[in-house]
């Protein structure tokens, strides 16, 4: 069992890939990080160096002009920074990382992620439309909720009514929009997603980390 350090924070990588070998090899890269997530969607502790370096090695796996890689780093201040509609154990557990815990009753205005992985087609379908709705999509099964928290609750209430017990849908909690970047050339317009003067006046790791991947 691997042992969470102080100075680890989670991110989430969420890839949608267009060919069989790169995705094979985007799942190799990630697994050696991994601590619990979906079929697409990686769960991680990392420290700033560790996220950075492993998104540079992803983006040197993947066609940026096709696919999409998305890295979102989640808000610890909330109740968790993961919600799941219906509670699992997790299989490679980190030693002090927080459980997931099942979405509340109530959440605060704010950004969330939100991640399904759906067994059956139909029920997929139902829950797309449901989600499509009041979110922009970002991959596939991935979308991006912003407003009132009384609202997402409200449309878990519906998607609640068409899962099964083998689906497994996220929640993701974001402290700002600006916490979730594209590695890639496809991204949606959010216009909050563009750094403000003083970001650009002092570059972060990921301004720079977002200029190497453009060049």
């Amino acid at each position: 069992m691997k042992k969470l350090r102080s100075s680890d924070f989670p991110y989430v990588f969420a890839y949608d890939i267009c060919d069989d070998e790169r995705r094979r090899e985007v799942l190799r890269c990630l697994k050696r990080w991994r601590v619990d997530g979906q079929y697409s969607v990686h769960e991680t502790w990392l420290r700033t160096f560790q996220m950075h370096d492993l998104a540079v090695e992803l983006v040197d796996l993947i066609d940026r002009k096709v696919d999409s890689l998305l890295v979102c780093r989640l808000d610890q201040r909330k109740s968790a920074p993961v919600y799941q509609l219906q509670v699992k154990q997790t299989l490679s557990p980190l030693l002090g990382k927080p459980l997931p815990v099942p979405v509340p009753e109530q959440l605060p205005r704010g950004s969330y992620v939100v991640c399904y992985d759906i067994r059956e087609r139909k029920r997929l379908q139902r829950i797309q439309r449901l989600t499509a709705r009041h979110s922009v999509y970002l991959q596939r099964s991935v979308y991006l909720f912003r407003g009132e928290g009384g609202e997402l609750v409200a449309l878990l209430r519906k998607v609640r009514e068409v899962i099964e017990p083998n689906d497994d849908l996220r929640v993701y909690n974001l402290a700002h929009i600006r916490d979730m970047w594209f590695l890639s050339f496809d991204k949606p317009a959010i216009a909050e997603m563009n750094l403000s003067r003083a970001e650009v006046a002092h570059p972060s790791v990921w301004k720079r980390l977002l200029n190497w991947v453009r060049r």
